[in-house]
């Protein structure tokens, strides 16, 4: 039985109308009254299925212009629904895996990009944060650095998908204990635990791939649950 309702296919049909005529960012759509008539459905389930476009940032409403097409923003809405209690431990390997892809990826576009103002402001980071235990730092302490590192790449993306990484942090500090401490306490043991202090010299020492391998050492404790816990 399908489950898709009136509105949903309102919604289909006003993106392909945009699609079908060429339309883009600032270019006007028909109004409610217009659409309703041209799709023969009451404007009660065309204005609802405007206001979801709207919602998704596709669609808003300018005095004098009417309603305009706008650029959605990347992956809106994620960050707001994602919580690491309603996602699959697959879900949150697959992210990990994304997320070291990024972090080791990214190298290059960090090193091409990086100013001294960049440096200060990593100083200022690394120098608020306190661990707990053995590189065990607040979801927010960990968020901070990492973000900084995406915003220097310059891949506006990129930090937008960072930001619906959070529940990767979350479930990282969580579940600390069980799956992160036991690696962390074997990387100790051997002194090959890397810190954001690490990274930071490191980037200040324009040695670029000394970070890659750091970058990779950094999440290893995320590497092994990905593969040796199901």
């Amino acid at each position: 039985m399908s489950t898709t309702t009136l509105a949903d296919q309102v919604e289909e049909k006003i993106i392909e109308y945009i699609k079908e005529n060429h339309l883009g960012i600032g270019d006007a759509l028909p109004n409610e009254k217009q659409f309703s008539e041209m799709l023969g459905i009451s404007r009660s389930v065309v204005r609802e299925a405007m206001s979801r476009l709207r919602m998704l940032g596709l669609l808003q409403s300018r005095t004098r212009k009417g309603i305009t097409i706008t650029e959605p923003p990347l992956l809106n809405g994620f960050k707001k629904v994602l919580d690491p209690n309603l996602l699959s431990i697959k879900t949150i390997k697959e992210m990990m895996g994304m997320r070291i892809a990024l972090e080791i990826g990214i190298t290059e576009f960090l090193f091409k990009n990086t100013t001294e103002s960049d440096i200060v402001e990593l100083e200022n980071i690394v120098s608020r944060q306190q661990a707990i235990g053995i590189n065990n730092l607040t979801v927010e302490d960990e968020m901070t650095f990492h973000t900084k590192i995406y915003e220097i790449a310059g891949n506006d993306f990129i930090v937008q998908f960072n930001k619906i990484m959070h529940p990767v942090f979350e479930f990282a500090k969580q579940n600390y204990e069980s799956y992160f401490l036991p690696v962390n306490r074997r990387l100790d043991k051997l002194g090959e635990v890397v810190r954001h202090t690490d990274l930071l010299e490191l980037i200040k020492n324009n040695d670029k791939e000394g970070y890659r391998k750091a970058i990779h050492k950094h999440l290893k404790p995320y590497w092994e649950f990905l593969y040796n816990y199901d």
